[in-house]
């Protein structure tokens, strides 16, 4: 099995320019090949400007070779777990300060009792980062009014979640309206960060609990961020 490829910021340095060195870090791991890769990548790149703590690292796991197409969040829990597993025969896992994050859509299930399953699984020893139903409502939710304008009225809409056309379930095709933008592209992210800190409160009036969002719409990507900007050293 060909293995996870590590993107991160190779140094990371700040006006006093002395190299900091991570007290938490997170390995991130996508369903999506794209979008939401790009947008942690984004949040990376612009981590001094959006809060992100100088202690706490990214490290953005990408799928190359024969499991380019693994997306299914079984299969990108057996790719988290040989992770760990690669680490740690290598002498790199550091209990203290490795989290390892999976997100995925809760709409890679059509029966909500294997959501459940998976999630109840899944969520020893990792961070769960769920949409429901996909990622795009959490890209909708950077816009003003965003709940009141476009979650509510579409509520059973968006749950359902049903393609639209050959590219666009009903959530992304209704973000690109919003937005103008394919959130497939690389350009979106430079658009959104500036409604990152809307969409976190907005986040909150929906449900950010995994397990209720079986049945519910909702997120708790906001959450990750929020995690993302505690400094490291408060908990030790």
């Amino acid at each position: 099995m060909s293995p996870l490829r590590e993107f991160r910021s190779l140094t990371v340095r700040y006006e006093e320019d002395i190299k900091i060195e991570p007290l938490r870090r997170y390995y991130l791991i996508f369903e999506g090949a794209n979008t939401e890769r790009k947008y942690f990548q984004g949040i990376d790149t612009n981590r001094k400007e959006l809060g992100i703590n100088s202690h706490i690292e990214l490290v953005i796991l990408h799928k190359g070779g024969e499991i380019s197409s693994f997306s299914h969040p079984i299969k990108l829990l057996e790719l988290i777990e040989e992770k760990k597993k690669s680490l740690k025969r290598d002498g790199k896992f550091d209990k203290a300060i490795d989290r390892f994050v999976i997100v995925f859509d809760r709409d890679s299930y059509e029966k909500s009792e294997d959501y459940v399953e998976f999630v109840e699984k899944a969520s020893v020893g990792n961070i769960l980062t769920v949409t429901s139903p996909c990622f795009e409502l959490w890209l909708i939710l950077h816009y003003e009014d965003a709940v009141e304008k476009y979650v509510v009225p579409n509520k059973d809409r968006l749950f359902d979640n049903e393609k639209v056309s050959r590219v666009h379930s009903f959530a992304s095709n209704l973000f690109s309206e919003i937005s103008g933008t394919n959130p497939k592209s690389g350009s979106f992210f430079n658009k959104l960060k500036g409604g990152i800190d809307r969409a976190i409160e907005q986040e909150k009036t929906l449900d950010q609990n995994i397990l209720r969002m079986a049945i519910e719409i909702g997120s708790n990507v906001g959450l990750l961020i929020e995690q993302m900007r505690e400094d490291p050293r408060d908990a030790l």
